[in-house]
């Protein structure tokens, strides 16, 4: 049953209904003399999820614990280490809590900082990005983000202010979830995730639910991260209900070994896997012919491309075995509902948006699109667009300079409005001396998303002006910053989430230290003296209350209520609800879901799913692999860290003191290397160092290597600042990265690369 969210609180007009859920807790109250806030966890520090989660507190406001709120639909009561170890980050004794500078020429030095007030921290960085941006243009300042959470859109609109169309995470092709974005929306008109309930308020046994009779976990592992606000623990409920699980995956992981199919792919060749898949779907008629033929636009001539991809051509090609190809293909096509779990890895390759073209034609072929069970298409609840995405504000800014982003010009799907930025482009103006200022928000470049890292540090240490915006010092900010800003932790602030699901705010639980501020606050009083038309709001709360003004209640009302979820449609195509127009069909130039992409087409790209080898691996560089004979992945993710944070934290680091690859076990004996050993992993484009960890899910020629890595815990000049920034270099394998985007300028191989390794030497260290 729904109700109307505007008639509990007498609001004005408001065309959304909500489910049938209110929170039994209030926002706050008392319990055994500790006062208990009911909140969502989102960021800084942490991952994308947002939580539902209690915070408690002492009388003066001092943090005391964290517990999982067991009414939440999105996570159950469920938290991971790094929820629990809040307080360890709040209260650790090297987070930065006061406004920071020191001069320009002493940067790399952390003894030259000083603490400064508030109104000078701001009115220095103010004055110095205006300077830059009327002298020489606002082109010429970058702003850097962190990944998607709490940050995109305060990033975007502070960049704005400077008149600065350039926003961005420095990964090359913007290789995290980009291109299965861009891809979707240009083929389909909308995103898709897999149904796992998580926008049912009754979730797995709301009647409108069916519970998958196949999950294909492609290219992530969910039980150690959870991609695009889906949780691991999602597909182990499925799984208790009669799940079947299908896994493309190099490694051998826990959904893995629980497959009825395990698909242990060669690194880079998802694009040639997923057409062979779609070739038995079509050659043995297992696809959905009502489904195709009323909806998709392309099937001849997707038709055609399959033809190609055998399941014995693409068994060479992915170093899989033909006759498991034709099983995985057969579950999926057979147990509708079908949907899949994919993660970066899909991204993550030269050939990312023809990979994630192919493996969602599979679902496409199969008729699971919006249905119970199947894959869905996901928005913003409620209507809002002002919380995720950088976008908020460029429209605003005159159309020349819109123009004058990085990426206009030399990749159309740039115009198209998936991202803000090219970062790799960025780096190449950069080198060519046109950035001049630099703010850097919640992202530590250099550590994480920085491929080429040495070529970041030049010119990033090179610009006129840097301001960076954080909780702690990082070797990014250490190298290259002339003023600090302290950012607040989520139980210190307020603030609100808008996920694929629900809507739910951030509530001030934790008395602030020191005199941090939110980044949205951060944002409101610096973008304010930059222009104040972008930040015509005198308080935090009223950004909210503009951010919501479309669903009808206040930021308020919404804490009061708790996390709010809209009424959902299934097969929103056949309703009218996927156009603006109200017609049935996609939001899409043929009304239909294009299996040949007139869009990319008119990009002059393939319209169709393809495969492209990696650009440096045993079929493109055969010369170069016998010299570097092991296949590299990157990225592994940690369920204790997340990207680059949570180093500091003892509880956290006592699980990965040190970054690790791992290596199999035949592999390590071959080559005198023994369990916990100093490795050097090592290619044409540079090396790095990192602890082995012997295990046979990883396969003989492969390595599976940590990202993210340096060592908060050094001290002094000599270690936290040049040249060591925390002994960061040696451990960072983003010197075996290239800055190489395909051709739409998304996706680039980052976990699909060559190597060698060997032992360190006694010496070397």
């Amino acid at each position: 049953m729904a109700n109307n969210f505007t008639r509990d609180y007498e609001r004005g007009e408001s065309p959304f209904e909500l489910q049938d859920f209110q929170h039994s807790k209030p926002w706050q109250w008392e319990e055994d003399g500790m006062t208990v806030t009911r909140t969502t966890v989102w960021t800084a520090p942490g991952c994308h999820e947002g939580c539902g989660v209690y915070v408690y507190t002492d009388k003066d406001g001092n943090f005391i614990k964290v517990e999982g709120d067991p009414e939440s639909p999105f996570n159950q009561g469920r938290l991971c280490p790094r929820c629990f170890c809040v307080g360890d980050v709040m209260n650790h004794k090297d987070r930065v809590i006061y406004p920071m500078k020191r001069p320009r020429e002493e940067r790399g030095n952390p003894d030259a900082w000083e603490r400064i007030s508030w109104d000078k921290a701001l009115e220095l960085c103010a004055s110095e990005l205006m300077r830059i941006s009327n002298t020489y243009g606002g082109e010429t300042i970058h702003v850097q983000r962190g990944t998607g959470r709490d940050i995109f859109w305060q990033a975007g609109r502070l960049a704005y202010s400077m008149n600065c169309p350039n926003e961005y995470g420095a990964m090359s092709g913007q290789s995290c979830y980009c291109p299965r974005i861009s891809m979707m929306v240009m083929t389909m008109g909308g995103q898709l995730l897999a149904d796992m309930s998580a926008h049912l308020v009754g979730r797995y046994d709301d009647p409108a639910y069916d519970v998958p009779n196949c999950t294909v976990i492609w290219g992530c592992d969910p039980i150690k991260s959870n991609p695009d606000f889906q949780m691991g623990h999602w597909v182990t409920e499925c799984m208790k209900r009669g799940t079947k699980i299908v896994t493309v995956d190099p490694r051998i992981s826990w959904f893995a070994a629980r497959s009825e199919v395990h698909l242990a792919l060669r690194p880079g060749t998802d694009g040639a896997l997923a057409l062979a898949m779609g070739n038995v779907m079509v050659e043995e008629d297992l696809y959905d012919h009502e489904f195709v033929e009323k909806w998709c636009h392309g099937f001849d001539a997707l038709c055609e491309r399959l033809r190609e991809w055998t399941p014995e051509r693409a068994a060479e090609v992915c170093w899989v075995k033909a006759d498991d190809i034709r099983r995985a293909a057969r579950l999926i096509a057979e147990r509708k509902p079908a949907n899949c779990f994919w993660g970066v890895a899909v991204d993550m390759q030269n050939n990312g948006i023809g990979a994630a073209q192919a493996i969602q034609t599979l679902f496409v072929l199969t008729g699971n699109i919006d249905i119970p069970g199947g894959m869905l298409f996901t928005r913003p609840p409620f209507g809002i667009t002002k919380n995720m995405g950088g976008g908020w504000g460029m429209s605003d800014l005159p159309e020349e300079l819109q123009q004058k982003r990085t990426g206009w010009q030399e990749y159309p799907m740039y115009r198209y409005g998936f991202t803000a930025s090219s970062p790799d482009i960025a780096l190449r103006d950069a080198e060519a001396g046109k950035l001049k200022g630099l703010v850097i928000q919640t992202t530590n470049t250099l550590t994480g998303m920085g491929d080429e890292p040495l070529r970041w540090y030049k010119v990033m240490k090179d610009v006129e002006f840097c301001v960076g915006i954080d909780i702690f010092q990082t070797p990014t900010t250490q190298a290259c910053c002339d003023v600090f800003l302290p950012a607040a932790c989520w139980p210190e602030k307020q603030s609100f989430r808008a996920s694929y699901y629900d809507c739910s705010t951030i509530n001030p639980a934790v008395k602030p230290r020191g005199e941090v501020k939110s980044d949205a606050e951060i944002g409101r009083l610096l973008g304010k003296m930059c222009n104040e038309d972008f930040w015509p709001w005198d308080t935090e709360e009223e950004i909210y209350d503009e951010c919501l003004k479309d669903t009808g209640f206040t930021w308020k009302q919404l804490r009061d209520f708790g996390p709010a979820y809209p009424t959902f449609e299934y097969r929103k195509y056949e309703k009218g609800m996927m156009r603006p127009d109200g017609q049935p069909g996609f939001m899409t130039p043929t009304g239909k879901i294009e299996l040949y992409s007139t869009l990319l087409e008119g990009f002059g790209l393939d319209p169709l799913p393809n495969f492209n080898e990696p650009m440096l691996g045993p079929v493109a560089t055969p010369d170069l692999y016998e010299e570097y004979p092991v296949i590299l992945m990157t990225g592994a993710r940690s369920p204790v860290f997340f990207h680059t944070e949570h180093r500091q934290i003892p509880h956290l680091r006592q699980f990965e003191k040190d970054p690790y690859v791992e290596l199999n076990p035949d592999f390590a004996a071959d080559h005198g290397i023994n369990d916990g050993d100093w490795v050097w992993l090592e290619n044409p484009r540079g090396k790095c160092r990192q602890r082995a960890k012997l295990t046979y899910a990883c396969d003989y020629t492969m390595a599976l290597a940590r990202h993210g890595w340096w060592f908060p815990e050094k001290e002094g000049t000599a270690e936290a600042g040049e040249p060591s920034l925390y002994g960061m270099w040696d451990v960072n394998v983003n010197h075996l990265l290239l800055n190489a985007p395909s051709k739409a300028g998304f996706g680039s191989d980052i976990k699909c690369v060559l190597c060698k390794v060997y032992k360190v030497k006694e010496g070397e260290m």
